[in-house]
């Protein structure tokens, strides 16, 4: 017959020749699943790790992206601001042209009424030949002529300037540039943020604004009401259609005061601030929209306050 396989190992320990000896048995089993425990542990952690690793990058790479997109933006504002200036220049520069214009024509009618109709006799002075006299008396009048005939293009081109100021005045109304209460402090800005549930890093789509329960609410621009009802973590929320791509949402509402379907002004009042929702206290969760992508909204009530 053969030998029976050992199913233990024996381990001799000593700390000296005066000192006793000390046994321990370790049984193969028992060495075996620990050592398979041990790599699955190991290779679990190196696989996790990866894991991590990975979704960092990820997020890194996101980061960056929502940068870019943010100061694409913010090259975009102050391409509106730079144009409306600009357009605003234009119409001071058109009104002044037009008081100009009005002095000018006012001095044309006094002139005409200063030509004398009928002259009365009489002599004297210093004689001129009358050749002198009608050459000065022609280009007199072919200058009030040539005046005469410009007047009415101009007055047109004042006329399609004006509309062209007036229709992008009309098209700032649906730019949301307005601030969405009146009173208020911001309590969480646009961006990476803590998350106040979980302590993680995440990236908050809009601003907050803290005031007192039911502060009022207004719309920050002309727009269609898309949304007025409970929407999850949000609470009561209104989201507002200003076309050209911007959307705003306002969130955590104590009351809504609009409707689907309603079409509302700049400064309208909307609602009032509440904490409905997924909301640790009394605030205005506020956003907005360019195309689906979320800007930071401070960037247009500071535009806001630089054209008051």
């Amino acid at each position: 017959m053969g030998k029976n396989k050992p199913r233990s190992w024996t381990i001799i320990l000593t700390s000296g020749a005066q000192s006793p000896l000390r046994q321990f048995k370790i049984k193969k089993k028992l060495f075996y699943m620990s050592f398979l425990f041990i790599c699955t542990l190991f290779s679990t952690m190196f696989i996790l790790s990866l894991f991590l690793s990975n979704q960092v990058n990820e997020m890194s790479i996101e980061q960056e992206e929502l940068y870019i997109a943010l100061s694409e933006r913010k090259s975009e504002i102050t391409q509106l601001k730079n144009e409306y200036s600009l357009l605003e220049s234009e119409a001071m520069a058109v009104q002044q042209t037009i008081e100009e214009f009005k002095a000018f024509e006012e001095r044309l009618s006094e002139l005409e009424l200063d030509v004398p109709q009928d002259v009365e006799s009489g002599s004297g002075g210093i004689e001129h030949p009358v050749e002198d006299n009608v050459t000065s008396e022609n280009t007199i009048s072919s200058s009030l002529a040539k005046i005469r005939e410009e007047l009415p293009a101009l007055i047109d081109q004042f006329d399609t300037t004006i509309e062209s100021l007036l229709a992008y005045q009309e098209e700032l109304k649906s730019i949301p540039t307005l601030m969405p209460t009146e009173k208020g402090r911001i309590s969480s800005e646009f961006g990476e943020r803590k998350d106040p549930f979980t302590a993680w890093t995440s990236f908050h789509s809009g601003i907050d604004i803290a005031a007192p329960l039911n502060t009022p609410i207004y719309a920050t621009a002309n727009g269609e009401v898309t949304l007025a009802d409970w929407h999850g973590g949000y609470g009561n929320t209104i989201i507002i259609d200003h076309g050209n791509g911007y959307e705003t949402l306002y969130a955590h509402l104590n009351y809504i005061d609009v409707e689907v379907g309603d079409n509302v002004k700049k400064g309208d009042h909307i609602g009032g601030m509440g904490t409905t929702g997924r909301s640790t206290g009394v605030h205005l969760h506020y956003e907005i929209l360019r195309d689906g992508e979320h800007i930071d909204p401070y960037i247009y009530m500071t535009f806001h306050e630089s054209q008051d």
